[in-house]
């Protein structure tokens, strides 16, 4: 009985370090992701004050915005993009065409 008890309580100790670990990690993937889409806000136009305050002051959901900023397949297209590389557009940005029009509208 010794034993059992004894795997139970490392089971239980081991998935609390991975839940640990994995809120540490998604936790600074949303950092990374609201810095990259913030900066890519201000590429498209829109200030830095309308960015600091996008939830009060864009027409747009930006539970979505931000949903797609984390889920983005092209964080290294998006990165150069912000760099600095040149490139034709920012076409690759799922929220590009919705900043940009955003900028225009403000």
């Amino acid at each position: 009985m010794y034993f059992v008890n004894s795997y139970f309580t490392v089971a239980i100790f081991l998935s609390a370090i991975v839940s640990v670990v994995y809120a540490i990690l998604h936790w600074h993937k949303s950092i990374v992701a609201d810095s990259r889409m913030q900066r890519m806000m201000l590429s498209c136009g829109i200030d830095e004050e309308t960015v600091l305050s996008a939830d009060q002051r864009l027409k747009l959901d930006m539970a979505v915005v931000r949903s797609r900023c984390r889920n983005c397949a092209t964080t290294d297209l998006c990165d150069r993009w912000l760099g600095g590389e040149p490139m034709e557009s920012a076409g690759f940005c799922p929220n590009n065409r919705h900043f940009t029009t955003a900028a225009h509208s403000s």
